[in-house]
C-alpha cells in the first residue's frame, strides 16, 4: 500500500502584532507611535496566555477582574492583528489591547534574550509562566515582584488629566520584563552587594528598554522627522546633539511626567557627560543614578557609531531618511545582543561595572573575532570615557593552564553539577579555588550562539558561589591571615555580636570539547572588596530583619525590586 502525503503550507514561525512603540504621548503628526512587531508563533489561548506568559487583567485596587482577550487564532497559528487600523482612542481605551500590547513587548523581550544566549531563559521561580497585569492598581507604577511570579503595571491620571496606563508605555514593558529575564539568569544580583550591583539591575533594564525599540527601523524613521519628496532630511537633524533631543533616547515619558512633573522623559542617560567624578560623588549611590552611567556609556556608544556610519553617506547637507534610520537599528540590535551575551560572562555575585565591560569585550570577541565594525572598540572607549575599565585579573584564560581531565566525563561537564564541583575539586591550586570554603556550583547553561559572520560558538557556563560567615572580628582575621600585611578594618558600626556574611564566586566557561577556557573569578579572599562592600551596606543600612550585614534582606526579593526604584535602603518602588 502507497501512502501519498500531500503538503501543504509550513507552519507560522512568528506571530506579527501592532504595538505602541514608545509612550501614547509621544507623537508624530498628531498619531501615536505605531509598530508592528514579531514574536515567535505558539497556541495562544484567551489572555492572551502562552507557554510562557501569561496575562490576566485584574485591578487589586477595585477588585475585578476583565474579560480575557482573545486573539483571533487559526489552526496554522495565524493571528488576526484585529487593531493594525484602529484609532488612537480605541488603542489606549481598548482593555483588550492593553493586554495584547503588553503580552506582545514581553514576549519580543523574552524573544531578544533567547536570541542572544542561544538557549532558552528560565524565570527565577519554578513556574513556567510570568503574570502580566495591565491595570494592576491606581497608581503611577509598574514593577516585577519574583514572589507573585508577575509583573504589576498601574494606572493613573496623566499630564493632561486623562487617564494613562504603564501597560502602553513601551519602554515600561521592556524594563520590567527585564528585571524579571535577568533575575532568571542572575539571581543574586536582587541580593545586597556593591552598589554597582541594584545599580546593574535598573541599567541593563534601561538599556534592553531603550535598544529594543531602537532596533525598530520604521520607528526610528518617524522620529527622526519628516522628509522631503525625495525622501531626505536635514543632515543637522541626525547630529549627536541634536539626536540626544528625540524620543529614542528618552525613557518613559508619560510616566516621568506624572510622577516628577517635568517633560522629556523619565531618565535621559544619553545626556550624561563623560567623566569619571561619579566614583567619588555619594549621588551616585542610589541605584538608578548610578545605573545612568553605564546607560550613558552604552548609549554614547550609539551615538558615536551611528554619527560616524551617517558621515559617509551624507550629500549637501542632507541625508536618505530611510539609510539613516536603517544604520542606527542595526547598530542598536547588535548593541543589544552584545550587551545580552555579556550577562552569560559576568560573575553570579559581587558584580561591578567593571566585570560588564570586560564581560562584554570577551562574549563579543568569541562570535565576532576580527571586530570588523569597530563595535568593541567604540564600546571600549566610551566605558573609558566614565572611567570604566576591564578588570586586569578577574577573567583567566584556562586553556593555557595546566588542567587535569584524567577520568572526567566531558558530557557531565556540560551538565552535571556533581561533575563540575569535582572538577574544581581537582583543580584547586590552578583554578585559584579553595573548595574548603563553603562552594556550592549554582548553574550550568549551554549555549549555541551565531556570530555576525555566520561564526557559531557552543559553550557551557558554570556558575558557583562560596561564602563564609563569622562576628566581625573573625571575619578580619580571616582575611588578614590569607592577605598578610593587609590593614583589614571594618566598618565600625558592625555589631561585634553579630555574624556578617561574605561571598566570593565566579564563572567556568566550557567549550564544545568539554575542556575549560576561560575563568571570571571574584575571589572570596580579596579583602579591598569585601571592606568596600561591607562599608557600602553599613552606610546604606542594608541589613536583615535580625541586624546582621551581608545575609539577605529578610523579605520578599520583589519587595526589593519595587525598593530598587527609590534609593539604595528598603523603601516602596517610585518610577
Amino acid at each position: 500500500m502507497i501512502s501519498v502525503f500531500v503538503e501543504g503550507p509550513p507552519p507560522r514561525r512568528t506571530i506579527d502584532l501592532t504595538i505602541i512603540a514608545q509612550d501614547p504621548s509621544i507623537r508624530v503628526d498628531g498619531k501615536i507611535v505605531r509598530a508592528v512587531v514579531r514574536i515567535p508563533a505558539e497556541h495562544l489561548d484567551p489572555g492572551p496566555l502562552g507557554h510562557r506568559l501569561r496575562v490576566v487583567d485584574y485591578d487589586t485596587t477595585t477588585r475585578t477582574i476583565r474579560k480575557p482577550g482573545a486573539l483571533t487564532q487559526a489552526t496554522d497559528l495565524a493571528i488576526e492583528d484585529r487593531f493594525a487600523a484602529t484609532s488612537d482612542a480605541t488603542l489606549i481605551a481598548d482593555p483588550e489591547f492593553r493586554a495584547q500590547n503588553v503580552f506582545a513587548i514581553a514576549a519580543r523581550t523574552l524573544d531578544r534574550f533567547e536570541f542572544a544566549l542561544g538557549r532558552r531563559v528560565p524565570w527565577s521561580f519554578r513556574e513556567h509562566q510570568l503574570f502580566l497585569i495591565p491595570t494592576a492598581f491606581d497608581e503611577a507604577n509598574a514593577f516585577y515582584a519574583e514572589e507573585d511570579h508577575a509583573v504589576y503595571f498601574g494606572y493613573f491620571d496623566g499630564p493632561s488629566g486623562a487617564r494613562a496606563y504603564a501597560c502602553l508605555s513601551h519602554d515600561v514593558i521592556a524594563h520590567e520584563t527585564t528585571h524579571a529575564i535577568l533575575d532568571g539568569i542572575r539571581a543574586r544580583f536582587a541580593v545586597p552587594g556593591l552598589p554597582d550591583q541594584p545599580a546593574f539591575h535598573e541599567a541593563f533594564a534601561d538599556i534592553v528598554a531603550l535598544l529594543s525599540v531602537f532596533s525598530l527601523r520604521d520607528v526610528v524613521e518617524q522620529l527622526l522627522g519628516r522628509a522631503d519628496v525625495k525622501g531626505r532630511i536635514a543632515a543637522a537633524s541626525v547630529s549627536g546633539t541634536s539626536l540626544r533631543k528625540t524620543a529614542l533616547l528618552q525613557l518613559a515619558e508619560e510616566l516621568g511626567e506624572s510622577v516628577h512633573g517635568t517633560s522629556g522623559g523619565l531618565r535621559a542617560s544619553a545626556n550624561l557627560e563623560p567623566s569619571a567624578a561619579w566614583k567619588m560623588d555619594p549621588a551616585f549611590d542610589e541605584p538608578h543614578r548610578r545605573g545612568e552611567v553605564l546607560v550613558a556609556a552604552i548609549l554614547h556608544s550609539l551615538l558615536n557609531l551611528w554619527t560616524a556610519r551617517l558621515e559617509a553617506i551624507e550629500g549637501n547637507g542632507t541625508i536618505d531618511r530611510a539609510r539613516a534610520a536603517e544604520e542606527g537599528a542595526k547598530a542598536a540590535q547588535h548593541l543589544l545582543e552584545m550587551a545580552i551575551r555579556a550577562v552569560d560572562y559576568c560573575p553570579p555575585l559581587e558584580f561591578e561595572f567593571a566585570d560588564f565591560i570586560d564581560a562584554l569585550l570577551l562574549a563579543d570577541a568569541e562570535v565576532d573575532p576580527d571586530d570588523a565594525l569597530g563595535y568593541r572598540a567604540a564600546v571600549r572607549a566610551a566605558f573609558r570615557a566614565f572611567g570604566i575599565e576591564p578588570p586586569p585579573t578577574s577573567t583567566i584564560d584556562v586553556l593555557t593552564e595546566r588542567i587535569t581531565y584524567h577520568g572526567f566525563n566531558y558530557a557531565s561537564l556540560r551538565s552535571a553539577p556533581d561533575e563540575v564541583f569535582r572538577f574544581i575539586w581537582e583543580n584547586r591550586r590552578t583554578l585559584g579555588i579553595d573548595p574548603t570554603i563553603y562552594t556550592f556550583v549554582e548553574n550550568i547553561r549551554p549555549s549555541i550562539r551565531t556570530g555576525p559572520d555566520g561564526f557559531v560558538v557552543s559553550e557551557a557556563l558554570v556558575d558557583y558561589v562560596q561564602s563564609l560567615r563569622g562576628k566581625p572580628a573573625e571575619i578580619a582575621a580571616w582575611l588578614m591571615e590569607r592577605t598578610p600585611g593587609s590593614n583589614v578594618t571594618l566598618p565600625p558600626d558592625l555589631p561585634p555580636d553579630e555574624e556578617i556574611e561574605i561571598w566570593g564566586g565566579g564563572v567556568l566557561i566550557f567549550d564544545q570539547f568539554g575542556r575549560a577556557k576561560l575563568h571570571q573569578r571574584k575571589a572570596i579572599d580579596d579583602a579591598e572588596r569585601q571592606l568596600r562592600r561591607l562599608g557600602f551596606l553599613v552606610r546604606t543600612e542594608q541589613h536583615d530583619t535580625q541586624g546582621r550585614f551581608g545575609f539577605s534582606l529578610g523579605i520578599p526579593r520583589g519587595q526589593r525590586f519595587a525598593g530598587l526604584h527609590a534609593d539604595a535602603r528598603r523603601s516602596p518602588e517610585s518610577w
